[in-house]
């Protein structure tokens, strides 16, 4: 079966298969609509990877080896010319909803419902903007209402996966859930732009009782235990000799755990 899979993250990924895989085995078809995997990570320069994303490699493209995008730049289709917000929120509800920061007015990162985030100035007052985020529905205020991009797919029969990093909307709206724009699947994406913790072992910023340590501890990875710090500390980090393939190591061992997935 042509299962069609579409991954976010990033820190990564979405996921998606397609429903109507099922009947085209049934009536001898094959669905040919493409897996989508799309990749989203924070404060990654257009030079940092092998995979030049100019007409051709420069300086700082050597300094990395991330073989795992080179792969996904020859099967797949690749994108030269992007626009992105100087930071997390903006850029993330941009790509959700399919308009720039000027039209959703969220014009910083978000965190905690009704709370702006800007830093505090005397001489200079920051116009009201949406630190509500985004959402699907009307009803909350300092938000902006637009159509995930992922609940389209989702409607036109793919499955959808979301994993890793969210920062859609503020805590206790229906922007922070993933699951609100369409992914039946979310894996650790809420409502904060960061993390408490990198570590399975520190519970990912959770007591050893469960009890979140701040608001950025991540949710519901219990289940996965210590699995993400152990292949993180093994696959990257053991063995390697200079500080500046720290990162390209990174990308090279989840680029590997998430090609599977991709390709069932």
């Amino acid at each position: 079966m042509n299962k069609k899979k579409l991954f976010p993250l990033a820190l990564v990924p979405l996921a998606a298969t397609s429903l109507q895989a099922q009947s085209n085995i049934q009536t001898g078809r094959t669905d040919k609509r493409p897996n989508i995997i799309l990749f989203m990570v924070d404060d990654m320069g257009w030079q940092d990877t092998s995979l030049p994303f100019w007409t051709q490699k420069t300086h700082y493209n050597e300094l990395y080896e991330t073989p795992n995008m080179e792969r996904l730049a020859r099967q797949g289709m690749m994108f030269t010319q992007a626009y992105a917000s100087s930071i997390s929120s903006p850029t993330r509800c941009s790509l959700i909803t399919g308009t720039n920061a000027a039209r959703h007015r969220v014009t910083n990162w978000t965190l905690q419902k009704n709370t702006m985030t800007d830093r505090k100035n005397k001489q200079l007052a920051v116009p009201d903007w949406n630190y509500n985020g985004v959402s699907q529905v009307p009803g909350t205020n300092n938000t902006f209402v637009g159509t995930s991009f992922v609940q389209i797919l989702k409607d036109n029969g793919y499955h959808t996966i979301h994993c890793g990093k969210a920062h859609f909307g503020s805590i206790d709206t229906p922007g922070e859930d993933p699951h609100h724009w369409g992914f039946e699947v979310n894996i650790a994406g809420h409502a904060a732009g960061g993390l408490a913790s990198y570590l399975g072992e520190e519970n990912y910023g959770h007591t050893k009782d469960g009890k979140p340590v701040s608001l950025m501890a991540v949710p519901g990875l219990e289940k996965y235990g210590n699995i993400c710090y152990r292949s993180i500390n093994a696959g990257s980090y053991q063995g390697t000799k200079q500080s500046q393939k720290i990162q390209s190591a990174f990308l090279s061992v989840y680029g590997s755990i998430c090609y599977p997935c991709s390709s069932e």
